[in-house]
């Protein structure tokens, strides 16, 4: 056999392997998706606020009209085709203008009406923006243009509830940390999931327990550093991952899934606030009911911030948020706004796509149904950013556990970080939460007293 045959040989089977390589990536990126990409994202605005407009798409270029004010928040509606690169690289649009610059990612192989957030180019001058796009294409030349006004939240008094701590900081401490009235209500200690500190505890029930009570010392101290004092953060001490199951037996006394006990002072004896004197009941639906409105007629909150029960797919999420209206409806509290987050999208956790620092926009919905009179997208400086990469990372249940003291976990944690980073599942907070904008679905009090949008909800 010649040397020629030999090379041609080696480079057949390097091409091969290369074109195998990739296909098997290809195929494991169409995993993260658990729904076809291809699909239009249904969204009726015909019961919101919205203010609906066409503009013209020329050359990747488009002028958004004056606006009597900048205060509001504001989408594209795009129907993108993705290239064939863009089954392999993230697709992207960058919306540049008045000096400023941002970039929105979407899924592979995306295909169909999707939303673009342009929200921080809403000025009260106009301006004219490019829409640069990266691995796909814009079909249309004529974009639907969709308004909302934002509510003035400035000098209001705000709730922020929180199933777990860091759920506050994940959804809004963008949010929080630009108002000077913050009240964050924490209802469980967070001490469930993995057994995490196994090298540091052989029995479970003493990691759990030890979990539960620096969880909720991060609740009750990390929004220190969003300006948000202990006096003004209060942690319930329920159990995590047991909210549903307290709704389906009011009266049952519940016990944690992993701490063995029903001791509701368990973990609220924590606390320090002042808040903390008013609690009382015991491990069970109604007291967090009553825990609930005692804190609502305390507090007397303008605003409340509060998990989506429809997008959200953690039944503690969407449990918390039916004990709040419970309260809400006990009190015939009806003034006020209900500003909705999400931190475990029901279509894709995996949701907001793309790199942190990016835009977050309307998620991934194919159904008509999901109640809302507003969206709110509140920007986050590259200040704010930083600030809250580090207040997550101040959250232990979101950094690396004890075991970075050790090489082989190390070793371990750098192969799992190199198959995300080569399969695009890197699913951390600090990807899916550190973004340019917060985005909540508004609804007003007053609309969980209609049975039919409180069903939508």
């Amino acid at each position: 056999m010649t040397i020629g045959k030999i090379f041609f040989g080696i480079c057949i089977t390097l091409c091969l392997i290369t074109i195998g390589s990739l296909y098997y990536i290809f195929l494991e990126r169409k995993l993260n998706y658990p729904y076809d990409v291809t699909q239009d994202y249904q969204y009726d605005f015909k019961e919101t606020d919205a203010t609906i407009s066409e503009l013209s798409f020329n050359n990747g270029l488009i002028f958004i009209p004056a606006q009597s004010s900048s205060s509001k928040t504001a989408f594209l509606k795009v129907n993108v085709s993705s290239s064939l690169k863009g089954e392999f690289f993230r697709p992207n649009i960058e919306v540049s203008g008045d000096g400023k610059s941002f970039v929105q990612f979407f899924a592979h192989g995306v295909e169909g009406v999707r939303y673009l957030n342009i929200s921080q180019f809403i000025s009260k001058d106009g301006t004219s923006i490019n829409l640069k796009t990266n691995n796909l294409s814009i079909k249309d030349e004529t974009l639907q243009f969709i308004q909302f006004d934002n509510e003035v939240t400035e000098n209001k008094k705000i709730l922020i509830l929180s199933p777990h701590p860091d759920d506050a900081e994940i959804a809004a401490f963008g949010f929080y940390s630009t108002h000077k009235d913050v009240h964050i209500v924490t209802v469980t200690a967070g001490e469930a999931g993995d057994f995490v500190y196994n090298e540091l505890y052989d029995d479970e029930v003493e990691h759990f327990l030890k979990k539960g009570e620096i969880r909720t010392w991060n609740s009750i101290t990390v929004p220190m550093l969003g300006g948000v004092v202990p006096e003004r953060s209060i942690n319930l001490g329920f159990f995590d991952g047991t909210i549903k199951s307290l709704s389906d037996d009011k009266s049952r006394i519940g016990e944690g899934n992993y701490t063995k006990t029903t001791d509701i002072n368990t973990f609220r004896k924590q606390n320090i606030s002042s808040l903390a004197v008013g609690l009382g009941g015991v491990n069970n639906w109604n007291s967090l009911v009553n825990n609930l409105v005692y804190i609502l007629e305390t507090i007397k909150p303008d605003v409340i911030l509060a998990p989506s029960p429809s997008l959200d797919n953690h039944t503690d999420h969407q449990y918390s948020f039916h004990a709040l209206v419970e309260a809400l409806k006990s009190i015939n509290k009806r003034d006020g706004h209900i500003y909705l987050y999400t931190n475990h999208l029901t279509v894709n956790e995996a949701y907001p796509y793309g790199d942190t620092g990016s835009v977050v926009s309307l998620p991934p919905s194919f159904k008509e149904n999901n109640f809302f009179t507003k969206v709110y997208s509140h920007p986050l400086k590259k200040e704010q950013q930083q600030s809250k990469t580090l207040v997550l990372d101040a959250m232990n249940d979101l950094r690396q556990d004890t075991e970075y003291r050790f090489y082989k976990p190390v070793l371990k944690g750098f192969f799992y970080l190199l198959r995300d980073y080569i399969f695009d599942r890197d699913n951390s907070y600090f990807r899916r939460a550190v973004r340019s904008n917060e985005l909540f679905f508004v609804i007003e009090t007053k609309d969980i007293y209609n049975d039919e949008k409180l069903s939508k909800l």
